[in-house]
């Protein structure tokens, strides 16, 4: 056993992807009998009274533009006066913003091993927000951060490869696992389906996601109308809340959009429509693309991150060149247009791609890597006290 901090900006009640592997990373290690500090901005609710995780508040101020997410300021100081009561073993930092910073020189200067998770691609969204003059800065920053830390784990083989090309070290991945008992086509819901006059040999297609600008949803509504004028779908969802909501919908009006729904809602959603349409460029990883396929939903995407792991051509889905537009609306009219029989086995082979998507062993190899780290770091300076005990608990995660 062990004691983590886990340093985040992002964590549940919030909704996105960053949020919930991390919820799902605390969870998992105290049921492997560790203790885990998760350190972030106070929320007004949690939500999640009965986790054995335990809690520690950093300053924070809103995010300009997301009224329900924060960010994190300077708190070096704090840290150091709060890990000095009770160190932990290791510091896996989540966010390279101000508060990651001050971690990080907390861990350096208390001689405390940390590591770094590359979880959003904040350089690829500069973009989209008319800043793309800061690009330059933020890439050497970015470098520089997780080369500091132990090892940087990365949701990818791809994105692994990405970042070594742009100079960074000691690259691990740290795969992502999908609940399969909660996003399974076992959820469909005709009652849903008839709520949006769509029959059972009619597709619906659906997206989900943060109603952001960096997600690319103008592209995906595009594509949306497209194929509704085309007959080849009846309806069309965007599943998920954002600055972007009312623009979008004013737009595209004859698309559906859900807001924010909770988990068993979202698995009906998914299980409920047909082909699953992912424009998105900024990814580390998309978890909604292996939820969509354990929900036994085709995924249409771009051919970067989890699509191209996991989506196959013409098997369960199909990858086009990232940043092809003209071929992801192709793509999704030629899915389409795909015979029931044969669109039947695309979605059995969907849900088949996500069986080894295993939360469990997918965090007990992480914690492998949390092991080597602490004795590595041992070795090498010939200090620190608190150990990770090999002895590890059943998990149920």
């Amino acid at each position: 056993m062990a004691r983590l901090s886990l340093l985040t900006e992002t964590f549940p009640p919030e909704v996105n992807g960053v949020s919930f592997t991390l919820a799902r990373l605390a969870r998992g290690l105290t049921q492997l009998g560790d203790q885990v500090e998760v350190i972030c901005p106070e929320r007004t609710s949690t939500n999640h009274l009965d986790e054995n995780w335990s809690e520690f508040y950093i300053p924070s101020r809103k995010i300009p533009g997301y009224d329900d997410l924060r960010f994190g300021l300077l708190c070096k100081n704090l840290l150091i006066n709060h890990w000095r009561k009770n160190p932990p073993a290791l510091v896996y930092l989540a966010t390279e913003g101000p508060a990651g910073y001050s971690a990080l020189r907390a861990c350096l200067q208390l001689g405390i091993p940390c590591v770094s998770g590359f979880h959003t691609n904040f350089d690829q969204y500069l973009k989209h927000y008319r800043l793309p003059f800061l690009k330059p800065l933020v890439d050497r920053y970015l470098v520089w951060f997780h080369n500091k830390t132990k090892v940087t784990f990365a949701p990818t083989h791809w994105m692994v490869d990405l970042l070594e090309s742009k100079g960074y070290h000691n690259l691990v991945v740290f795969g992502r696992g999908v609940e399969r008992d909660l996003f399974s086509p076992e959820r469909r819901c005709m009652n849903l389906r008839k709520i949006h006059g769509v029959r059972q040999d009619e597709r619906i297609l659906i997206t989900v996601g943060r109603v952001a600008a960096e997600k690319n949803l103008d592209l995906t509504c595009e594509i949306f109308e497209q194929n509704m004028a085309l007959g080849l779908a009846k309806a069309a969802w965007v599943v998920g809340d954002g600055p972007e909501m009312e623009r979008l919908r004013r737009k595209y009006p004859k698309v559906h959009f859900t807001g924010c729904l909770d988990k068993d809602e979202l698995a009906r959603h998914y299980a409920s429509a047909d082909l699953f349409v992912f424009a998105s460029e900024t990814e580390t990883f998309g978890n909604v693309v292996t939820e969509a396929l354990g929900a036994g939903l085709p995924v249409v995407s771009y051919d970067y991150a989890a699509p191209g792991q996991y989506v196959i051509e013409g098997k369960n889905g199909s990858l086009i060149t990232l940043g092809n537009a003209v071929g992801l609306k192709t793509a999704v009219s030629e899915i389409l247009k795909t015979p029931n029989a044969a669109f039947k086995e695309m979605k059995s082979f969907a849900r088949q791609s996500t069986e080894s998507l295993d939360w469990e062993s997918i965090l007990r190899g992480l914690r492998g890597e949390f092991i080597n780290v602490s004795n590595d770091f041992k070795k090498n300076t010939g200090g620190f006290s608190q150990e990770f005990s090999t002895e590890e608990k059943k998990s149920t995660a």
